[in-house]
């Protein structure tokens, strides 16, 4: 159950606690990663020899449950920490995205067009103001 490429350590899961964070939780039975927000309100650390899968406390934002469950260290595949919504309504709602490394360059593919007359990477050589 333990994956090395987890996003959240024992290191940094202390900083969590008391945060609201959005989750991209896997499950090896399902193909698709689900979204979910929640208040991070304890953590189980790994200790050798004792336990060896670190985990949340984590109460559901939408559940009316009073009681944390299980959120395993190894399921999460993003989190994200909630920030507040300021005054202005900017909408800057979410902190830092943290993914794990996956590898690979990051860079953005070249966008293809059907036209002659534009070229293979998409650009129109015109300006844009």
């Amino acid at each position: 159950m333990h994956s090395p490429n987890t996003v959240v350590q024992a290191a940094n899961a202390t900083s969590y606690i008391g945060q609201t964070v959005l989750l991209e939780l896997v499950c090896p039975e399902e193909p698709e990663s689900h979204w979910c927000c929640a208040h991070i309100v304890g953590v189980v650390l790994p200790m050798d020899g004792v336990w060896s899968d670190g985990y949340f406390l984590a109460i559901d934002a939408a559940s009316k449950r009073p009681y944390p469950d299980e959120t395993f260290f190894c399921d999460i595949r993003t989190i994200r920490v909630m920030r507040y919504r300021d005054r202005h309504g900017s909408g800057n709602v979410l902190g830092q995205i943290a993914h794990p490394n996956l590898g690979g360059s990051g860079a953005a593919l070249p966008a293809r067009r059907n036209g002659s007359a534009v070229p293979a990477n998409g650009s129109t050589g015109a300006a844009h103001p």
